[in-house]
């Protein structure tokens, strides 16, 4: 399939067809992809072989409904937004969650230039990642009830910033140096391949929807609204996949349910 064909059945998918490539049009396919195409680490957890080419990435993220991670959903955006004309970057970033680390470059992320301004569009982070594009201007941007920002903290190096319990907290940080396809094999493959790569150890999915984020790890499984957060211990294994199915919008078979199920079952006797 050519890569023009699967942009137009991708939009499609996001009754995106046919809208102006704007600001406003960057700003949808964000909020729809991140509420439509689950962030999952569905095939690490199952020992699936995860392709990186487009059509790969479209069967699985698209048709078949099974998610991905960073390096899938960006890598599909990119593509997408690549061919629609729009001039992309790519970068690759480390996950620290405020700490004073130095990881592995294990996050891809994509940057957007309109209008003379640069944005980070990045559907590949999960539930604590954002449903609008970032601007790199340093200003916080409200989506919904949360705000972002992109901070310089030191010369060269930005982070991507969630406003929680009344301040800044740092979820990945990247430098603007020069990457290709090449290097996100390699940290695709740590991330879904190592023993101890998180994803290859815990099933972790998220939808972000207008009003809500949905988001389970392993067996705990939370409804988060402005109102409050709700949690739940999945105690069944027909529980489990009515969770992937109905509410993350995972499609799965009930043996792979099972396997999965077992596996989260195990993590949780573990801890």
């Amino acid at each position: 399939m050519e890569r023009s064909e699967i942009v137009q059945k991708y939009l499609q998918q996001l009754d995106l067809h046919g809208r102006s490539l704007d600001l406003n049009f960057l700003k949808k396919i964000n909020t729809r992809h991140v509420a439509t195409f689950s962030f999952s680490s569905l095939g690490c957890r199952l020992g699936n072989e995860l392709p990186l080419d487009i059509e790969s990435l479209y069967q699985r993220i698209v048709v078949q409904r099974r998610g991905g991670y960073c390096f899938e959903q960006n890598g599909l955006m990119y593509e997408i937004l690549e061919e629609l004309g729009f001039k992309v970057r790519l970068y690759l970033a480390r996950v620290i969650y405020n700490q004073d680390i130095h990881p592995g470059l294990t996050h891809r992320i994509t940057m957007v230039e309109f209008d003379g301004k640069d944005y980070i569009l990045d559907v590949g982070f999960g539930a604590d990642g954002p449903r609008i594009p970032i601007s790199m201007s340093g200003k916080e941007i409200k989506d919904g009830d949360r705000k972002f920002r992109i901070s310089e903290p030191r010369a060269g190096e930005f982070h991507m910033q969630i406003f929680q319990d009344g301040n800044f907290f740092s979820l990945y940080r990247f430098e603007l140096a020069r990457y290709g396809q090449s290097d996100c094999e390699l940290g695709h493959f740590y991330s879904h391949k190592h023993p101890k790569a998180g994803f290859v150890n815990h099933l972790v999915i998220s939808r972000i929807l207008d009003n809500e984020i949905r988001s389970l790890r392993n067996l705990a499984y939370w409804i988060i609204k402005k109102s409050g957060t709700q949690e739940e211990i999945i105690s069944t294994a027909e529980d489990f996949r009515q969770i992937l199915i109905d509410e993350l919008n995972i499609r799965v078979a009930e043996a792979e349910s099972l396997k999965l199920y077992e596996q989260a079952k195990t993590i949780s006797l573990e801890i």
